[in-house]
């Protein structure tokens, strides 16, 4: 990156810290993962097993969302304010203003789910603390992967109210539809599809990777077992491969968007 883009990482962040909805969003999360762990903490020597878990669940709900509304205004935020052309006239090529943005804001979001599980985190013991601080990786890529979605979601509208609906409507189909959907196919087919087919569909989609393989962690695959999903995880390769699907192909999309406008309007 050149020195406009690492300029325009930096103005990212600090606006987005002065962010109204990042600054209510990161209190929520801490006040709720507090919540949660104060209310582990009553399981006494297990309150650590008690806690991960339903952070987990928060996270997964939580995450996606903030990250969505994130990213949802990226470009077409500056198209409204009739800034894109100006920004875009700097010499920074329109790729390095998408990943600057991604990473600038992906910043800001690391900063609402540090302070999050680390409030819960502060309200633990030795062992435990490390146990809830070892969720905030794979809860960041989980933030990284619907922030690459909301990015393109800003590339692919002329509205900003128009990419605020989608934003909305993909969480509810990612998070909670998605489950929904492949539960309706199981029952539909008459369990004609297997556990490993409906268990890898579960796994392509980011919400589900994040609480499944999670779970595993810190609960043990009994209870993937207990769920009725007695498959094997994907290895560490198919997750990464996963991972980094959600994360770069949607900014690369987006590039390739704001490359090709450009041609025809040349």
């Amino acid at each position: 990156m050149g020195r406009v883009a690492r300029a325009l990482i930096v103005h990212e962040l600090v606006e987005r810290t002065r962010d109204r909805w990042v600054l209510v969003s990161t209190l929520l999360f801490a006040l709720l993962a507090a919540g949660i762990t104060l209310y582990g903490r009553s399981a006494a020597d297990s309150e650590a097993l008690v806690t991960a878990p339903s952070l987990v669940t928060l996270s997964s709900l939580l995450v996606p969302l903030v990250a969505l509304v994130l990213g949802h205004d990226a470009i077409v935020g500056e198209r409204e304010r009739h800034t894109l052309g100006l920004l875009l006239s700097l010499p920074v090529s329109r790729g390095e203003v998408l990943l600057a943005k991604f990473v600038g804001r992906l910043l800001a979001l690391g900063l609402a789910i540090g302070l999050g599980l680390g409030s819960a985190a502060l309200l633990l013991g030795g062992a435990q603390r490390g146990l809830l601080l070892s969720l905030v990786p794979p809860t960041l890529l989980l933030g990284a992967s619907f922030l690459s979605i909301g990015m393109l979601l800003s590339v692919m509208t002329r509205r900003h109210a128009t990419a605020a609906s989608l934003a909305v409507t993909t969480w509810f189909l990612l998070v909670f539809f998605y489950d929904l959907g492949l539960l309706a196919l199981l029952v539909g087919t008459g369990g004609a599809i297997g556990q490993g087919a409906i268990a890898w569909l579960v796994h392509l989609n980011p919400a589900g990777l994040y609480r499944m393989t999670l779970m595993a962690r810190l609960v043990g695959t009994g209870s993937l077992s207990d769920l009725g999903l007695a498959v094997a995880l994907p290895g560490a390769a198919a997750q990464a491969a996963i991972w980094a699907a959600w994360i770069g192909g949607p900014l690369v999309v987006g590039a390739a968007m704001l490359l090709r406008r450009r041609a025809v309007t040349a």
